[in-house]
C-alpha cells in the first residue's frame, strides 16, 4: 500500500485558513467602506434635504397664516374659527423654525450669508408673532376696526418681508448644498472604486476556496463509492489514490488501511460463526438427547406403578363408600381418581382448557373438605373465551393453584380466597391466566430469588410446581413466561402467558 511523507507540505487547513482570513478581512473592509459612505455621504445629503424640508415647511406655515388673514372678513367674519386656524399655522411655523436652527448647527460648510438670512428670518418672525398676538387681543375684545387697521398697516407688511427672507434663506441653502454635493460626489466615486476592488478580491477568494473544495470532494466521492462497495462486503476494490493535500491524503491512507483491516476481521468473524454454528448444533443435539433421557426416566418411574390396579382399587373403595352411604367420601375418592389419572398424562399433551378447569375444581373440592370455609375459590372467564375449544398444556394450572392454597392461604389464620381470571390476548396470540390470592404474601428477598430462578428455570420433569410450569412454558414459545408479584400481608399474583390455541369448528349449511 502506498505511503507518503506529509510533513513538509502546506496543509489544506492552512490554505483554507488563509483564504478565509483574507475573505473576512475584505468583507470587514467592505463593511467599513459602506459605513463610511453612509456616514460621510449619505448622512450629509440627508441633513441637507432635512434642512430644505424644514425651510419649506416653515415657509408653508408663514404663507398659511398670511392666507388666513387675507381671507378673513373683518366686518362679520368667524373670529374664533379664524383664530384657531391662525394659532395652528403659527405653531407649525414655530416648530419648523427651531428645526432649521438645529439642522444648520449640524451642517458643515454653512455660508455666512445663510446665517445672516436666518438671523433676519428669526428677527422678522419674532416681530410677526408679536403683531399677531396684538391682533388676536383686538379681535378677542371685539375691536375689529383696530385689528383691521393693524393688519393692513403692519401685519401684512411684516408677513411680506418674512416670506421674502425665507425664500432667500432657501436659495442660499441650495447654493451651499451644490458646493457640498460636488465634494461628496468626488468622495463617493473614490469609495465606489475601492468597493469594486474589494468585491473583486472577495470573488477571487471565493473562486480559490471553491477550487480547493472541488479538489477536496473528488477523493471524498471516491471514498463514498468505496464505502458502498464495503457495505456490500466487496473488499477487493482498488485502493483510493493518495491526493496531494496532506489531510485528505492521510484520510485516504487511513481509509485504505481500515478496508484491509475490516476484510481481515470479516474473514475472522466468518470462521468464528462457522465454529459457533457447529457448537450450537452439537449443543442442540445434546439437549435433545438429555430431554429424551429425562422423558425415558419419567416413563420408567410411571411404569413402576400399575395404573389399572390403582384405579380398580379406588373404584372398589368408591363403591363401598356408596354402599355405606358415605357419599362425601365417595365424591372425594372420585375426585382423587380423576386427579391421579390426569397426573399420569404426558405434560406435553394439549388438552381443552375446560379439562384443566375441571381438574382444579376437583382439587379444590378435596382441599375444601380439609380446611372448610377457610379456603374459597372464584373463577372469572372472558365472554369471548370458549373453554372447550381452547387448548393448553396438561397440568399447567393446578400446580399454581396448589401453591396459592398451600403457601398463601393456609398459613393465614382466617383463611382467604383464590381468584382465577382468564383473558385472551388475541392481538398478541396469547392467553393470560391470573391466579390471585389474598394470603400472607412473599417477602421481598424470597420474591427476588424466585424471580431470578424463574428467568432460567431448569427442566424438572420429576417435580410438579412453578419451576416445572416455567420450564415447560419456555419450551412452548419464547413469548410465554411466568410473572410473580407479591406484597407481604396483602397476597400474591401469579400471571401465566400461554400460546392462544383455539380450534375452529366448520359448519356446513
Amino acid at each position: 500500500m502506498e505511503k507518503r511523507n506529509w510533513k513538509h507540505i502546506v496543509t489544506l487547513k492552512q490554505r483554507m485558513v488563509l483564504c478565509l482570513a483574507a475573505f473576512f478581512a475584505a468583507f470587514a473592509l467592505q463593511l467599513a467602506l459602506n459605513g463610511y459612505q453612509a456616514r460621510a455621504v449619505q448622512q450629509v445629503q440627508d441633513d441637507q434635504m432635512g434642512n430644505f424640508n424644514a425651510i419649506s415647511r416653515f415657509q408653508g406655515g408663514v404663507e398659511s397664516s398670511i392666507s388666513i388673514l387675507e381671507a378673513y372678513r373683518w366686518e362679520n367674519g368667524e373670529t374664533e374659527e379664524m383664530l384657531e386656524k391662525l394659532q395652528a399655522a403659527c405653531s407649525t411655523s414655530n416648530a419648523w423654525l427651531w428645526r432649521i436652527r438645529s439642522n444648520m448647527d449640524g451642517l458643515q460648510n454653512v455660508s455666512d450669508e445663510q446665517w445672516v438670512l436666518y438671523g433676519a428670518v428669526e428677527t422678522t418672525y419674532g416681530s410677526y408673532n408679536t403683531l399677531l398676538e396684538e391682533l388676536e387681543s383686538y379681535l378677542s375684545s371685539g375691536q375689529e376696526a383696530k385689528a383691521s387697521q393693524l393688519y393692513y398697516n403692519k401685519v401684512s407688511v411684516c408677513g411680506g418681508y418674512l416670506s421674502q427672507y425665507t425664500m432667500q434663506l432657501l436659495k442660499a441653502s441650495i447654493l451651499d448644498a451644490q458646493t457640498t454635493y460636488t465634494e461628496i460626489s468626488e468622495l463617493g466615486e473614490r469609495i465606489a472604486l475601492m468597493q469594486t476592488v474589494v468585491v473583486a478580491l472577495c470573488v477571487a477568494l471565493g473562486c480559490a476556496s471553491g477550487l480547493m473544495v472541488m479538489r477536496l470532494l473528488t477523493p471524498v466521492s471516491q471514498m463514498i463509492v468505496a464505502s458502498r462497495a464495503i457495505s456490500r462486503s466487496q473488499f477487493d476494490t482498488p485502493d483510493i489514490p493518495l491526493p496531494k493535500q496532506p489531510e485528505i491524503g492521510q484520510l485516504a491512507e487511513s481509509f485504505n488501511r481500515m478496508k484491509h483491516s475490516m476484510a481481515q476481521q470479516v474473514s475472522t468473524l466468518q470462521e468464528k460463526n462457522e465454529i459457533e454454528r457447529e457448537l450450537h448444533r452439537q449443543k442442540t443435539e445434546a439437549l435433545e438427547l438429555q430431554n429424551r433421557m429425562e422423558r425415558s426416566r419419567l416413563q420408567q418411574l410411571r411404569s413402576q406403578i400399575d395404573p389399572h390396579f390403582l384405579f380398580n382399587t379406588l373404584n372398589v373403595i368408591q363403591q363401598m363408600a356408596g354402599t355405606e352411604s358415605a357419599y362425601r367420601t365417595q365424591a372425594l375418592i372420585m375426585a382423587l381418581s380423576h386427579l391421579l389419572r390426569y397426573s399420569l398424562m404426558s405434560n406435553d399433551e394439549q388438552v381443552p382448557l375446560s379439562r384443566e378447569v375441571r381438574v382444579v375444581d376437583e382439587y379444590y373440592s378435596i382441599y375444601h373438605v380439609r380446611f372448610g370455609d377457610r379456603v374459597q375459590m372464584e373463577w372469572a372467564f372472558s365472554d369471548s373465551l370458549d373453554l372447550t375449544e381452547t387448548m393448553v398444556p396438561s397440568f399447567i394450572l393446578q400446580p399454581i393453584v396448589e401453591n396459592a392454597f398451600k403457601h398463601g392461604i393456609c398459613p393465614k389464620e382466617e383463611g382467604g380466597v383464590v381468584r382465577i381470571r382468564m383473558i385472551p390476548l388475541r392481538e398478541k396470540g396469547l392467553l393470560c391466566i391470573r391466579v390471585l390470592d389474598n394470603g400472607v404474601g412473599i417477602e421481598p428477598e424470597q420474591l427476588q430469588q424466585l424471580r431470578t430462578a424463574l428467568e432460567q428455570p431448569a427442566p424438572r420433569w420429576e417435580h410438579i410446581g412453578i419451576y416445572n410450569v416455567a420450564a415447560r412454558l419456555r419450551l412452548l414459545d419464547a413469548r410465554c413466561r411466568v410473572v410473580v408479584r407479591s406484597r407481604p400481608g396483602r397476597g400474591t399474583a401469579v400471571i401465566l402467558y400461554l400460546p392462544l390455541v383455539e380450534n375452529e369448528e366448520e359448519f356446513e349449511e
